[in-house]
C-alpha cells in the first residue's frame, strides 16, 4: 500500500468523506493507461509514462515502489532524457462521464517530487467538454486551451502542493481541486510536459502523480437514494473495526458490505454487522458501500 499524506484531514472529511467516487485510476500498471492518448510532440521518446516513481535517495536518483504517472527528463535514474529544453508532451485522459454527478465536484491528486530542492511541484490540469459537435478533443484542442490559460494569466485548475510536500521523497501529498463547474458534463483531461511559470507558480516537469479520482456530493443514478451518504463510519481512521451506523432505509439483516482498495478491487464482501473486523488490513484509503440491493451508498475511510 502506498504512502499518502493528507494535507489536511479537516479539509478531506468535508471535501471527500461527504462525496461518492464516480472516476479514480491509480496508475499501478500499465494497463492503468489504456485509453489515455500519449502526445510526444519534439519526438524524442520521452514523455508521459506509467511506471515506479522516481526520487533523489540522498545520493543519486532512485526508482520507488509506487505505480505512477510521472513525466522526468530522466528516463531511468541512470540517464537523461535528449531534447529537454524542448520537451513539449501531452497525455490525454480517456472520457470521464459526469453527467449523473452533480453538486460539489472534486478531482484529488496525490503528486509527489522527485527532489528536495523542488520547493514547489505544481501541474496545469486542461479540461475539454465533450460536446456533440465535438464529442472527441484532438491535440491542437489542447495546446488552444494552454494558449488560451496563458493568456489569461495561467490555467483555472492546477494540482499543487507548494506548501505542503512532505520530506520523504517516497510519500506523495494530496491536492483538491473543485470541478463542480463540470457538473453534468463528459470531459477529458490533459496534462502537459511544459515548464512555463503560470500565475506564480511554475510548472514541475520531474513530477510523480500516484492517483487521480473525482468525487461527487450528489448521483443521480438509480443504485444511491441520495446524494450524501446518511449511512455512517462512528470512527475515522479506523484502527482494527469498521463501525457503521446504517441510514434508516437500510435493514441490517438485508444489507452487505463491500470493501475496495483505491484500485477499484473488492477486498471483503460480508453481511451487515456492528463490527467488522479490518485489523490485517494494510494501512491505506479505503471505499465501503453498504448495499441492500435497492439503496445503496458509498464512503471512504482511512485504515491506520
Amino acid at each position: 500500500m502506498k504512502k499518502i499524506i493528507l494535507l489536511s484531514v479537516i479539509l478531506l472529511s468535508k471535501a471527500v468523506f461527504a462525496q461518492i467516487p464516480v472516476w479514480m485510476n491509480t496508475f499501478e500498471t500499465p494497463s492503468d493507461l489504456q485509453g489515455w492518448t500519449f502526445y510526444d510532440t519534439n519526438g524524442n521518446g520521452n514523455g508521459w509514462m506509467q511506471g515506479q516513481n522516481i526520487y533523489h535517495n540522498g545520493t543519486s536518483l532512485a526508482y520507488g515502489t509506487a505505480g505512477v504517472l510521472r513525466h522526468s527528463i530522466n528516463l531511468v535514474p541512470t540517464g537523461n532524457a535528449t531534447g529537454f529544453a524542448t520537451e513539449n508532451d501531452w497525455i490525454v485522459s480517456p472520457e470521464i462521464d459526469l453527467t449523473s454527478a452533480g453538486g460539489n465536484i472534486t478531482l484529488a491528486g496525490y503528486i509527489g517530487r522527485q527532489r528536495s530542492t523542488h520547493a514547489s511541484v505544481s501541474r496545469d490540469l486542461y479540461i475539454f467538454v465533450s460536446t456533440s459537435q465535438k464529442p472527441v478533443p484532438g491535440l491542437a484542442d489542447f495546446q488552444q486551451l494552454a494558449t488560451d490559460a496563458q493568456s489569461a494569466g495561467g490555467a483555472t485548475y492546477r494540482f499543487s502542493a507548494s506548501n505542503n510536500l512532505p520530506s520523504d521523497l517516497t510519500q506523495f501529498a494530496e491536492s483538491l481541486v473543485n470541478i463542480s463547474a463540470f457538473a453534468g458534463k463528459k470531459i477529458y483531461i490533459g496534462l502537459w510536459s511544459n515548464r512555463i511559470s503560470s500565475g506564480g507558480a511554475p510548472n514541475s516537469q520531474n513530477i510523480n502523480i500516484d492517483e487521480m479520482a473525482i468525487y461527487a456530493s450528489v448521483l443521480s443514478t438509480k443504485e444511491v437514494k441520495t446524494g450524501k451518504a446518511l449511512s455512517k463510519i462512528i470512527e475515522n481512521p479506523v484502527s482494527s473495526s469498521l463501525q457503521i451506523k446504517l441510514d434508516a432505509a437500510l435493514k441490517e439483516n438485508n444489507t452487505t458490505v463491500s470493501v475496495y482498495n483505491m484500485g477499484g478491487q473488492q477486498i471483503l464482501k460480508t453481511k451487515y454487522t456492528k463490527n467488522i473486523n479490518v485489523s490485517e488490513f494494510p494501512a491505506g484509503t479505503y471505499i465501503v458501500e453498504v448495499s441492500d440491493r435497492i439503496v445503496s451508498e458509498r464512503m471512504k475511510f482511512i485504515k491506520k
